[in-house]
């Protein structure tokens, strides 16, 4: 049998970072310290990654307010050192506001805040944290004894929703904004038509593979993690708001992911098997449409980055699969998909000067996969991303008669360089 190779595929422009990250507001506002620039181990660790989009919220955003009416207060010289850390990296910015509990006046206030200190041209806003699940209490991950109330009497229903988000959205005037941050996909009759009725800016949705808190079905194991449906599975699932996005000519993205809800699990988050995901699902997402995929940050076992106050900053082992992908996807590369074989993901990426393959096999199995390559290089590089380190192993295949014949290992993620 032929051993499966690259087709060819229609392809998409990655207009912005594939990847980006999502701060819970204690952790963003720890990490920036109290000056009014952040340390600057932070914003070179954010350069490193190719300054990737910024979004501050989560369950946090539904509790924080700029009085101390709010159980996080953010304070004046919040926005200051943003401001900086956003001019200095050159970095999108996404400002999470209270829907839940805030007053229109006070979101206001918040956005009065940040246009004074983030450049316009970087700033836009999310309005509410998973507001499908405001009909229920639940634990706060984050911090610990910090439970996250039932902000609506129940039944809470989509129909509810959509005329507060229409109504708040006139109150808030004209500001870029991202919707509406879904936590599952039960609302999606309802919310489709609301979102072809007054599309926001953005589309987008939280997903996550598996949960840290769930039942045991749902747990969060490597198994589970590595397997498709943790990846391109996650994606299909997804496809109704992808749909809608393409109708409406807006750009969508997954604002909120990690390998686990529930603040991850460690074991499992926190190696390298996590960054393995990782690079699955993003290259899934921007095959997909999925213009970017934002992974969450609290100060858990999953954070791509790990923060301290004194401003040092450490890349964790998802944080490397980042700056893995920062490498093989630049800004403005076209992207498509490399092969039809249900058990491999690829994807063609070429960037003007230079085309790349990504690849990964779903087998148990090493399985073969041949590559084309231009040019008279008689071997190409490779790095490639294991379930067993954090940091990838690079290498060179053999090229004959502009062919370089993989073998898939499984569990693994290979980028060839090909021309």
């Amino acid at each position: 049998m032929a051993a499966p190779r690259v087709e060819a595929a229609s392809a998409t422009v990655v207009s912005q970072s594939p990847f980006g990250l999502s701060f819970e507001y204690p952790l963003i506002e720890k990490a920036l310290g109290p000056g009014p620039c952040p340390a600057p181990a932070l914003v070179a660790t954010l350069r490193q990654l190719g300054s990737p989009s910024l979004r501050i919220g989560g369950d946090s955003q539904d509790l924080a307010g700029p009085t101390a009416a709010y159980r996080y207060v953010i304070p004046a010289s919040f926005w200051t050192t943003l401001g900086c850390l956003a001019r200095e990296t050159g970095a999108q910015v996404t400002v999470g506001l209270n829907f839940a509990t805030a007053p229109a006046a006070d979101d206001l206030a918040t956005i009065a805040a940040a246009e004074q200190a983030i450049p316009a041209a970087q700033l836009s806003f999310s309005l509410g944290n998973e507001p499908d699940l405001y009909g229920i209490s639940h634990i706060f991950p984050d911090e610990p004894g910090v439970t996250v109330p039932a902000f609506r009497p129940s039944p809470w229903t989509a129909e509810q929703y959509a005329a507060e988000w229409e109504s708040r959205r006139a109150l808030l005037g004209p500001i870029r904004i991202e919707g509406p941050d879904l936590a599952g996909i039960g609302w999606r009759g309802v919310i489709s038509a609301m979102l072809m009725k007054d599309p926001p800016d953005t589309m987008d949705v939280h997903a996550y593979p598996t949960s840290a808190c769930g039942p045991p079905d749902q747990m969060t194991t490597a198994a589970r993690l590595l397997s498709k449906h943790a990846s391109v599975g996650l994606v299909e699932k997804y496809d109704w708001l992808l749909a809608v996005a393409r109708a409406a000519h807006r750009p969508a993205i997954v604002s909120e992911s990690n390998s686990a809800s529930c603040g991850g699990r460690p074991g499992v988050s926190n190696t390298p098997v996590a960054g393995v995901w990782a690079a699955r699902y993003v290259v899934a997402a921007l095959l997909a449409g999925f213009a970017q995929v934002r992974f969450h940050s609290a100060g858990g076992s999953y954070d791509p980055l790990s923060l301290r106050a004194d401003g040092a900053v450490a890349l964790q082992p998802l944080g490397h699969a980042l700056l893995f992908l920062h490498r093989w996807i630049p800004t403005g590369s076209r992207i498509s998909s490399g092969s039809s074989n249900p058990k491999i993901l690829a994807a063609r990426i070429s960037d003007g000067s230079h085309t790349s393959v990504i690849v990964s096999s779903f087998s148990s199995k090493p399985i073969s996969f041949a590559i084309d390559v231009t040019g008279a290089s008689a071997r190409v590089r490779t790095e490639t991303l294991t379930a067993a380190s954090s940091v990838e192993a690079r290498g060179s295949v053999t090229v004959d008669a502009h062919r370089a014949q993989l073998v898939l290992a499984p569990d693994t993620v290979v980028a060839v360089r090909t021309g």
